[in-house]
């Protein structure tokens, strides 16, 4: 659960409430019990983003992936139509037998997939769509059988469609679809020695429960078959030389959220890259830009480094049967490198991303073994280690609470909010409230005075001992009734560091607060 950093401090009124017989209202003066409340760096920062060091001191360890590249650009399976038509070669009419096979069509069909030549697909989810136009006076039976294919259960795809009596003027006509989810293929034909190719057998029949039935040469059969959305999981073969490029992709960027202002100089950064390649096929991907983006500020921080803007090697990926060990390429960003420290320090909400991605760059060089799981082809992953060793100036921290000042009717009047801290934190703090009207934009402010004190320190800047502070909220009438119409604030907290050098933050640093409130209200007695 995500804990927010000092935004408790005006987050607690005890109110009274009493029932007598009669309505009365008491205009009383109240101290309300002591508030106490502890924080550590978890409230800080993200505590699921924080590593605890041997010595106590802390690190900020966090990741975030890149948009994988979509297998769109690769190996897009066009829609295929298929077309065939049978007439009866006879000179004189000829009778029909129930139940009997008129007509055996077996058909080879080849995917247009550029140079890529595949010779197994698994189907995630696909279509066949069929239209059947019979000019037989009979009910007759189609029976689709895709060789070379099976299902779960080692089972081949096999369906029948009923087409009603037709024709010559008036043809019988069936329209509907297969789906061929969880089918795998092989794509070499019918021989074994082919690619791409999509092989069925139709076979028609009159209904074995009708009648004979006499057909002539003017007589015929026609289908239309379409495959339609075929979405592979899974291929084999060549999987072709193809290219394409992402973005620009906007990505949140979690770990400042909390901060609205202010600068920080970090002392080391210790940050890379890593592209990792899930096909079987080698790669080359090109980082042309991350920028990082504070939309409070409105400032953006390109990443300066060697690799952007070249492309980098990635061998082929591993199939171990039920895992995928990717190939990989590391890229390190150093303050001695790149600019890494400024894209850091910009405190940014987003990171922008685009880049280029090429599979087989140098050919059909495994001779035909490639492979592809499709859930995903190349990923990269941004990964940060910055120990907390800086210098904070005005850094400034909001959240809005709600204060909850009069859920039962009793309005308060006016109050004294005072707080008691004991700062074991090498940094001061101090504190702004605002006040929002009934549309939450803010409208006034509460005058706050007193500062947190830093705790003091050594030589090193390391603590040796809290300090105790207390900072006062004043709130008149006038600002009071503000919050009796909108009980939510905004409270900002501004951190400065004490040093003109990095600050190291430890584990055990603490701040301990009491809250006090002394308020004049209004109780309804009902």
């Amino acid at each position: 659960m995500r804990k927010k950093i000092l935004f408790f401090l005006l987050s607690t009124f005890l109110l009274a409430n009493c029932k007598r017989k009669e309505d009365t209202t008491w205009d009383i003066d109240a101290l309300a019990p002591v508030v106490h409340t502890t924080l550590t760096i978890d409230n800080l920062v993200e505590d699921s983003i924080l590593s605890i060091n041997s010595d106590n001191t802390v690190d900020l360890d966090y990741r975030f992936s890149f948009s994988p590249l979509e297998n769109g650009f690769l190996l897009d399976m066009p829609d295929t139509v298929l077309q065939t038509g049978f007439g009866f070669p006879f000179i004189n009419p000829v009778a029909i037998s129930p139940g009997v096979p008129f007509w055996t069509d077996p058909t080879e069909s080849e995917f247009d997939l550029g140079d890529a030549k595949l010779n197994y697909m698994e189907v995630a989810s696909g279509e066949l769509e069929y239209r059947i136009e019979s000019e037989i006076g009979e009910e007759t039976v189609f029976t689709y059988t895709i060789s070379r294919s099976k299902d779960a259960n080692g089972n081949p795809f096999t369906q029948t469609v009923s087409v009603p009596a037709g024709s010559r003027a008036n043809p019988g006509v069936a329209i509907g679809s297969f789906t061929f989810d969880g089918y795998s293929f092989d794509l070499t034909g019918s021989a074994g020695n082919k690619f791409n190719t999509f092989s069925t057998v139709i076979s028609g029949m009159v209904d074995a429960s009708k009648s004979p039935v006499t057909v002539t040469n003017q007589d015929s059969v026609r289908i239309e078959n379409k495959l339609i959305s075929l979405e592979p999981s899974y291929v084999r073969g060549y999987l072709g030389q193809s290219s394409f490029s992402e973005g620009p992709t906007t990505n949140d960027f979690q770990v400042f959220e909390q901060i609205i202002g202010g600068t920080i100089d970090l002392d080391s950064v210790n940050i890379y890259t890593e592209i990792k390649n899930y096909a079987g096929a080698e790669a080359q991907v090109k980082l042309n830009q991350i920028i990082s983006t504070n939309t409070r500020t409105g400032n953006n921080v390109p990443l300066s480094h060697s690799s952007i803007g070249s492309f980098v090697n990635l061998n082929r990926a591993i199939d171990n049967g039920n895992s995928i060990s990717p190939g990989r390429s590391i890229i390190n960003y150093t303050k001695a490198n790149s600019n890494i420290d400024l894209v850091i320090e910009n405190l940014s909400d987003e990171i922008t991303t685009q880049l280029e991605a090429k599979i087989n760059p140098l050919g059909n060089v495994s001779s035909g073994n490639d492979f592809l799981y499709f859930d995903k082809v190349i990923e990269a992953d941004f990964h940060i280690n910055v120990p907390l060793k800086f210098i904070a100036n005005d850094l400034r921290l909001r959240q809005e609470i709600d204060l909850n000042v009069n859920e039962n009717n009793n309005l308060v009047n006016n109050a004294l909010l005072s707080i008691y801290a004991e700062n074991g934190f090498p940094f001061d703090a101090k504190v702004l409230v605002y006040l929002l009207d009934e549309n939450d934009v803010i409208t006034d402010s509460i005058a706050v005075t007193g500062l947190i004190s830093s705790a003091t320190t050594d030589i090193d800047n390391k603590v040796t001992g809290p300090v105790n502070s207390v900072v006062e909220y004043a709130i008149p009438a006038e600002k009071m009734a503000i919050i009796n119409r909108n009980p939510n604030v905004i409270v900002d907290v501004i951190f400065n560091t004490n040093s003109t050098t990095q600050t190291t933050i430890y584990k055990d640093y603490y701040l301990k607060l009491k809250l006090v409130t002394d308020m004049n209200l209004d109780i309804n007695y009902r």
